[in-house]
């Protein structure tokens, strides 16, 4: 308009209030001509209906809209504060009112005279004639002037038909948010035809699915296998005339972990009449790596070596329950000639002379194969020669050459590979030689005993054996990102917070590594002075390594060992050069070594965490008291200025047992109905900790005792408080809050399905995890250590809220992801800090560790185990090469929903050295910049 393209006569008005002055051929934006706008004759209401219309030159594809309204050289007053848009294509025979992907059918306007405002179409739409109808709540006089933006509709396609989509079984659902929104045909119960829509319009779909529309449209458009009754998905294309093809472009989804797959194989068919096809279908089935671990989606390009025709027919075979499709383009080229009939008998006679043996392999699909024969292409105008035998002989003879050259160089490798780890099977177990590089605390390696034989993982991570030195540090800095792992797709480099389809919060923040990059990128030097070594990065790691997950920890406290038992002496401070490596031992439930005979007789037993007879240390937290009947390590006086509250006495009749959970060494657990649980009034869950009949006083003793410093310590709405005491008879017993929606994995899982009755967005998955920020960072502030943060150990209540437990521990149901060590201890190993581990160090800091443990899960909706494809020993091993700082560390993939600057975040947490780490407070401010304006639900609040 702006520039002339479009002529005046192009250019008509229901009415004008002056034809000369503001007439419908002064509506150009940024053109002062005459009275420098359109203006309607009539003052426009929601009764009144004028429009401006504009003819195109051709049909083009529109992707924005622009108006303005009357300046006047400064004289103007009158503008369209909101419009509706129309619009004709020749083909539809009728206008078609257009809708963005939520529905809604105005478009904002101006608010003054002079400043243009420009609205991008989220579905674009295919025309000739765009309609812009002013549209008023109240009687206004409006002036306007228009611009079109887009380009030339040169593809040929006239419309396509299929079954109607959605992701709904039935299609009396309501509107689907996975439908094809801007399909502008004749839509039937089951059926759509006759329109273009989602597949033609250019716009490509996201990696992450997230099929909360309300902020942006949905580019997805998905088929139901179900919905099909097991067939095919069939999709028809018609195009403006007879057409040579060459290629035809998918883009499909593949996100396994929603049930989304890329198709199996596609057959594509030919014809000039809608209602018959050639025979000879282009069949292609493509294969690319990892199509069940990768969630990336998938441009697929099928050759169709010059097959004519003015119908194309396109047949997706599912290979999961849902087929999605965010575009379908086609390369081709008119052909100049009319269809005769003697055209349409050759065309369709020819299907009886070919000869479809030649069908490329389904995992070699490219140009020169498909469809051809001797060099020779087939299709309607071309002759068909009989292909000779040489060349398939000569094929055959050089697929089999290959083979056995494949299969030889495969042998040598794996000889090659027997010899090499043979060589290296009596340096595994020394996987921890390397000292540690922090100056706050030298150990002692000949008090360090351990037995490494472990499997070593498949991808090449092999323990280093070499002396990690503190003053020739790596400097490799890499940047997390990189593919997705087993369960969850990830989201590629380009996919910022910006431009994710998963929930953003309303406001733009600043870019992710301002945002928290002040609380990341930390001084080396703590405020102590203590480390002043620069430990490497190990972020990028994970670039070359993708996985997914799995998990263990400790119920009980580990035993000590008896009296007569070999103990090691303190660690005493010693240069790096001076410290041995430890000698193998003989058994690996014999330590051997140095018995210390100059500690006091009154010394304590030092108590051991031991995993998979890997380690064993002294622990360091001389200021905590371990509980026997909780994995939190409590303070052992109450902090300065904090209240001991009464814990009330609860009667035992009231409880009505609903579910055993499982048992320890002290007693068990159960979930139970309690009836008028005092600060709650009426009945709710509870958790009920109860020690066995009979124990001894002493273990009576330390159960209260413990009992009532996490009534006292517990005071979070975040935190699941013990609530009473059931003390006047046995068993004793404490109750414990239990949320009303159960555990957090189970509800992830849930909330995942189609149709949950409590659906989970990714808002809803940050709102998850700064509660769990909030709960542990009142934790640090009493410093408390948990020990066992885990999804498993967060329960779900009314309104999305969440609160940590510490009894996940004794359930059955989580044996798996324990491991219980040869003092009988109960480690959930995938989600320790490797200083936890292997040294017995627990603080804040390595809670800050298993907190991204648990925001991964929680990304992942449950269904992802850390490390799920390791064993036990080969993620001790994985700590070990933490230990060393070896550069053969293993981060965590990035799950599907999960964008950038959080990915970022998980990071900054699992960073080797703890003083690097951000704290509790840091990153639960950083989540609740990411969640503002999250409000939970309505059906739960």
């Amino acid at each position: 308009m702006e520039e002339g393209h479009i002529p005046d006569e192009a250019i008509s008005a229901t009415s004008s209030f002056d034809v000369k002055s503001v007439g419908p051929q002064n509506a150009r934006v940024r053109q002062e001509k005459n009275g420098g706008a359109w203006c309607p004759k009539e003052v426009i209401s929601r009764s009144v209906r004028e429009f401006l219309e504009v003819k195109l030159p051709s049909e083009h594809l529109v992707t924005h809209l622009e108006t303005q309204g009357r300046f006047g050289n400064g004289q103007g007053q009158e503008f369209a504060e909101a419009y509706l848009v129309e619009y004709w294509r020749d083909t539809l025979g009728r206008w078609v009112l257009y809708r963005d992907a939520r529905g809604d059918k105005v478009l904002p306007g101006n608010t003054n005279t002079y400043i243009a405002n420009k609205n991008e179409l989220e579905v674009p739409f295919v025309a000739s004639r765009v309609r812009f109808i002013p549209f008023s709540e109240h009687p206004r006089t409006v002036c306007m002037r228009v611009e079109l933006f887009g380009c030339a509709w040169n593809e040929g396609l006239v419309s396509y038909s299929a079954n109607r989509a959605g992701s709904h079984s039935s299609i009396d659902s309501e509107p689907d948010p996975l439908e094809d929104i801007s399909y502008d045909g004749q839509i039937e119960r089951r059926t759509m035809s006759g329109g273009l829509g989602q597949l033609s319009d250019g716009r490509f779909g996201p990696d992450d699915l997230n099929i909360d529309v309300s902020t942006e449209a949905y580019r997805w458009v998905a088929w139901l296998n179900d919905s099909l009754g097991g067939h095919p998905l069939e999709i028809t294309f018609e195009f403006d005339g007879l057409r040579e093809f060459t290629a035809v472009h998918l883009h499909a989804s593949n996100s396994v972990t929603r049930g989304v797959q890329i198709f199996s194989h596609a057959l594509i068919y030919f014809g000039l009449d809608p209602e018959r096809f050639q025979a000879n279908a282009v069949h292609a089935a493509p294969k690319f790596l990892n199509m069940t671990v990768n969630d990336t989606s998938r441009n697929i390009t099928i050759p169709l070596s010059h097959r004519l025709g003015r119908f194309v027919k396109v047949q997706l075979v599912f290979s999961a329950p849902l087929i999605l499709l965010s575009e379908i383009s086609f390369d081709s080229t008119l052909v100049d000639t009319n269809i005769t009939d003697e055209l349409f008998e050759e065309f369709y006679g020819q299907e009886s002379q070919l000869d479809y043996t030649m069908r490329p392999p389904l995992s070699n699909l490219n140009p020169d194969n498909v469809q051809k024969k001797s060099g020779e292409t087939t299709h309607a105008r071309k002759e068909v020669s009989p292909a000779s035998s040489a060349p398939s002989e000569q094929a055959y003879i050089g697929l089999v050459t290959g083979v056995l050259a494949v299969l030889a160089i495969l042998l040598g490798s794996a000889v090659g590979l027997v010899i090499r780890r043979t060589r290296k099977k009596d340096l595994l177990h020394t996987a921890l030689k390397g000292p540690l590089p922090d100056k706050r605390a030298t150990i002692n390696m000949r008090d360090l005993r351990m037995s490494m034989s472990l499997t070593p993982i498949s991808t090449g991570l092999v323990t280093n054996n070499s002396t990690a030195n503190p003053n020739t540090l790596s400097k490799k800095n890499g940047a997390p990102g990189g593919p997705g792992g087993l369960y969850g797709h990830v989201v590629g480099d380009e996919t910022d917070s910006e431009t994710s389809s998963v929930y953003h919060e309303p406001f733009k923040l600043p870019n992710s590594k301002q945002e928290y990059g002040c609380l990341l990128k930390k001084d080396n030097l703590s405020k102590s002075g203590e480390y002043t070594a620069d430990f490497t990065s190990v972020n990028s790691f994970q670039e070359e390594i993708k996985y997914s997950s799995q998990s263990f920890y400790c119920l009980t406290q580990p035993l000590r060992p008896p009296t007569n038992s070999a103990t090691f002496p303190a660690p005493t401070k010693q240069t790096p050069s001076k410290q041995k490596t430890p000698g193998t031992p003989a058994s690996s439930k014999t330590l051997q070594g140095p018995v210390s005979a100059n500690l006091p007789p009154t010394a304590p037993q030092e108590n051991f965490y031991a995993a998979t007879d890997i380690v064993k240390t002294e622990r360091r937290e001389q200021h905590f008291t371990p509980g026997r009947f909780t994995p939190l390590l409590l303070p052992e006086q109450t902090p300065a200025g904090a209240q001991e509250s009464p814990v009330f006495e609860f009667p035992r009749h009231r409880l009505r047992l609903l579910e055993k959970l499982g048992e320890g060494a002290f007693g068990m657990v159960h979930l139970c109905e309690a009836d008028a649980v005092p600060e709650c009034g009426g009945k709710r869950l509870v958790i009920v900790k109860s020690l066995w009949r009979g124990c001894p006083e002493s273990n009576k003793q330390e159960f209260l005792r413990e009992s009532r410093r996490l009534a006292w310590a517990l005071r979070d709405p975040n935190l699941a408080r013990v609530v009473s005491l059931c003390t006047a008879e046995e068993p004793i017993c404490s109750l414990i809050e239990a949320p009303e929606l159960g555990d957090l994995p189970t509800f992830l899982k849930e909330g995942s399905e189609p149709n949950a009755p409590h659906p989970v967005s990714y808002g809803c998955l940050i709102y998850f995890a700064t509660q769990i920020a909030s709960g542990m960072k009142y934790l640090e502030s009493l410093g408390i250590v948990h020990r066992d943060l885990a999804a498993r150990n967060c329960s779900v209540g009314r309104g999305y809220s969440i609160k940590i437990s510490d009894h996940a521990m004794f359930c059955n149901r989580y044996e798996a992801d324990y491991y219980v060590s040869d003092t009988k201890a109960r480690l959930p190993i995938r989600w320790m800090a490797w200083e936890s581990l292997l040294l017995g160090k627990h603080s804040c800091k390595s809670d800050v560790w298993s907190f991204a443990v648990t925001l991964w899960e929680v990304l992942q909706l449950g269904g992802g185990r850390p490390f799920a494809e390791l064993t036990n020993e080969q993620v001790v091993e994985n700590c070990s090469h933490w230990y060393q700082d070896n550069g053969h560390q293993r981060l965590l993939s990035r799950p599907a929903a999960c964008p950038r600057e959080i990915y970022d975040l998980l990071n900054e947490c699992w960073r080797r050295h703890e003083a690097e780490r951000p704290r509790f407070s840091e990153i639960h401010l950083f989540l609740q910049r990411k969640n503002l304006g999250f409000v939970p639900p309505p059906t739960l609040a």
